[in-house]
């Protein structure tokens, strides 16, 4: 079985390249042209290829043959190529052809030709595929230059070369903060789904936990942890905060804090952003007329909490607060006195521990809100005297089940004397 090259293939001593002919389906090979065809299909070495090259170029080269096994009669090019083609066109036929990307008719080592390999005939040049780019909102997109790549790590292989190092570093902080946008965005409209998809069927328990942290300690995480595990990123992302690349992990990290905390106030600005935060806040209203009340964490406990740690750089509880809280919200703090008679947070419990309270105090008073859940127990976690909150504890647990008891009690007690 002889080898079509491709039409764009160099041609041995500077012969121009001939283009495809298309295949009818009603068209036949001529008997001379299948004559040739089925004497280079027979051949068994060099010197029978030499011999079929020879007669086809007698015509000039102009006619093509295309028989069922898609011979060509560019064998008499091939055939110029003398025993070396030979061999390769061996090598091709048993699937070893060389890759295209060393350059087709180029020397390679030991001064052996090589030729790409066999395409399919039917089959069309596939166009490169792109890197994956950032999924950014069309309302949060903005109006900047198109970059020659999106990719981390050519962006980064031109850096401290082009002489436009300024504007590329302002349109590469102008991509991040779109990027932080844009993962804010979705972030809160997968709690709102998720929420809104809890309500169609909530159960009996009058209780939902929501173990999800949208903080700017847990955004802010995403981008440090790519930027530790791949060089190429960390030097872009440098570059879009507008530090050295050579900058110390503490360095980095507090330009890319504040990078973030600028994301976050004005994403709450932005008309999506404010669009969201309403469907955010009907959704809960939702569960406090149905009874049923959602717990959440109310700050971030993550992996870069420990970091600033490691590294000396303070931990705010603005950096580590949720974005998801709300006065209808019950939440975990990470201290007693945090918190208000608005927002009610409590300490001493995990969430698994406090949603388990909730669902408890639902059991032993079924006609408890989730105003009253929440009063009773911001009324457990302060010491009347003192005037100071506590967390909570095995004693303040108790209190608060005695509370909603004795709550149930006065209601019944309502409907008797009514």
């Amino acid at each position: 079985m002889s080898v079509r090259l491709p039409p764009n293939l160099p041609r041995p001593g500077g012969l121009p390249a001939r283009g495809l002919k298309e295949e009818g389906p009603g068209e036949k090979a001529k008997p001379s042209e299948g004559k040739a065809s089925s004497g280079k299909a027979s051949a068994k070495g060099g010197a029978a290829k030499g011999g079929s090259a020879k007669g086809t170029s007698a015509k000039g080269g102009a006619q093509e043959s295309q028989g069922q096994e898609g011979t060509s009669a560019r064998a008499g090019e091939a055939g110029r190529g003398g025993g070396g083609d030979a061999a390769k066109s061996a090598q091709q036929k048993d699937g070893m052809a060389p890759s295209t990307q060393r350059g087709a008719g180029s020397a390679g080592f030991g001064g052996m030709v090589e030729k790409p390999p066999v395409p399919t005939p039917t089959a069309a040049p596939q166009p490169q595929q792109l890197a994956p780019q950032v999924d950014v909102a069309p309302s949060l997109a903005r109006q900047l230059p198109t970059p020659a790549s999106d990719t981390p790590r050519e962006r980064t292989a031109t850096d401290g070369q082009s002489p436009n190092a300024a504007k590329e570093a302002a349109e590469s902080r102008a991509r991040l903060r779109v990027a932080l946008l844009n993962r804010l965005h979705r972030g809160l409209s997968e709690v709102v789904m998720k929420l809104t998809n809890f309500l169609a069927n909530p159960g009996r328990a009058g209780v939902v936990t929501l173990p999800i942290v949208l903080s700017e300690s847990s955004v802010s995480y995403e981008w440090w942890k790519s930027a530790n595990a791949v060089p190429e990123d960390r030097q872009y992302l440098a570059l879009a905060l507008g530090e050295s690349p050579v900058v110390d992990d503490a360095g980095m990290l507090k330009a890319l804090r504040t990078e973030v905390r600028e994301a976050f106030k004005e994403f709450v600005r932005t008309p999506p952003g404010i669009e969201v935060r309403k469907q955010y806040d009907a959704v809960l209203q939702k569960y406090d007329a149905a009874r049923i009340q959602p717990v959440i964490s109310g700050h971030d406990t993550g992996p870069l909490v420990e970091e600033c740690a490691r590294l000396g750089v303070t931990c705010e509880r603005e950096f580590t607060r949720s974005m998801l809280m709300s006065p209808w919200m019950l939440a975990i703090s990470q201290s007693p006195d945090e918190g208000s008679t608005t927002q009610v947070m409590v300490a001493g419990l995990t969430l698994a521990q406090l949603g388990s309270l909730v669902g408890h105090l639902r059991r032993l008073n079924p006609m408890l809100s989730n105003a009253q859940v929440r009063s009773l127990l911001l009324r457990a976690s302060t010491d009347m005297k003192l005037a100071l909150r506590k967390a909570l504890g095995q004693q303040e647990v108790e209190q608060v089940q005695e509370l909603a008891r004795q709550l149930l009690r006065l209601r019944v007690v309502e409907h008797l004397v009514v």
